[in-house]
């Protein structure tokens, strides 16, 4: 029997970055002639673990708002806007508050779900932003608070970004276009959150055991495998590396002895290999298989299978009677910074 001890680190690596949000209010046909805000947000650090039960609960973020002008004192007077997020999506949420501070509300929708009189200038609701730039000779800039909650174990990418889309009218003044009709702007918002990368790793199974040795021959060995549906189980926001070698200070790696003790006697003995990532390892090539594997994932159903297995080299009829031989495997699985090139799909590995 093999026992196997499976040591999964979990390092966290933080992926410097700010919190950055623009908002574009105006595309295509509307860019200039027509009004619009754009806005980006404050240098506030957020950090978010992917495996804390808690998830990011209630940060705030101060937005910069910046009307569009024109020149020759055209400016945006008035803009009105909501938030919405792909349907399906996980539950985020976005409140914001007016200018001076107050209630918070919720401005983010489900892109299909998005009330029709919302945002509407002749109907302003309490769900969306309205912001008041005010006449030509008023500040071009305004700040809001955005309250974001993103829920726990959401499949974020370490270094990734969250964006949303918003729906926006807007008045000018001086000249500049009104936008009356309700404009949607896909992944206008980006939201750069610090994406911890991190793992969590177990072994999945039965013990890598080769059952009773003692009617094996040599000549029947090969035909002797553990389970192939033992495997290594992996989540992670990142990239990460993955290595399977024998416990350092083995001095007779990939075989198996009484009790796992150190022995010269081959009739104590028992040579195997083992197959894992796509590599073989055995007595006659024993350097660590090593793997550098692009992120897993993260979720109730989204993760990396690392299948192994072990076959038999000798049979243990010729062997000396042990209630156990056994050696031990150690798998180490370590996180990478975030940006880390890690192309190799490490899941869709076969053995």
């Amino acid at each position: 029997m093999i026992t196997r001890t499976v040591m999964s680190c979990l390092r966290k690596f933080l992926a410097m970055a700010a919190v950055v949000l623009m908002i574009a209010g105006a595309n295509g046909a509307y860019a200039q002639s027509n009004c619009g805000v754009t806005g980006s947000g404050g240098s506030t650090s957020i950090q978010y673990d992917p495996f804390a039960s808690s998830g990011l609960q209630s940060v705030d973020i101060p937005l910069t708002l910046t009307r569009v002008t024109a020149g020759g004192g055209k400016k945006t007077q008035e803009a009105y806007f909501v938030l919405t997020k792909p349907a399906g999506s996980p539950a985020y949420q976005v409140q914001a508050t007016v200018p001076g501070g107050g209630t918070y509300f919720d401005v983010l929708y489900d892109s299909n779900a998005v009330p029709s009189n919302l945002p509407a200038i002749s109907n302003i609701q309490t769900g969306q932003i309205a912001v008041q730039f005010g006449g030509a000779a008023q500040p071009d800039t305004l700040q809001i608070n955005l309250r974001v909650t993103v829920p726990a174990n959401v499949d974020l990418i370490a270094g990734g970004l969250i964006q949303f889309g918003i729906r926006y009218v807007c008045k000018g003044t001086g000249g500049l276009n009104d936008v009356l009709t309700p404009i949607d702007s896909a992944a206008a918002i980006s939201i750069n959150v610090n994406v911890l990368s991190a793992l969590r790793a177990s072994f999945v199974g039965t013990a890598l055991d080769f059952g009773e040795l003692a009617q094996v021959s040599d000549a029947q060995a090969t035909t002797v495998k553990t389970s192939p549906s033992n495997h290594v189980r992996v989540q992670s926001s990142g990239p990460y590396t993955v290595s399977l070698g024998v416990m350092p200070g083995d001095a007779q790696p990939f075989v198996l002895t009484p009790g796992g003790a150190s022995t010269t006697d081959t009739s104590q003995q028992i040579r195997y290999s083992v197959r894992f990532l796509g590599q073989t390892r055995s007595p006659t090539s024993t350097s660590a298989i090593t793997q550098t594997c692009a992120r897993a994932g993260i979720g109730d159903a989204i993760e990396d299978r690392l299948p192994v297995q072990s076959t038999l080299i000798d049979g243990g009829a010729t062997k000396a009677i042990s209630p156990i031989y056994s050696e031990n495997l150690v798998v180490t699985i370590t996180p990478l910074v975030a940006g880390s090139v890690a192309p190799t799909d490490c899941g869709s590995i076969p053995l």
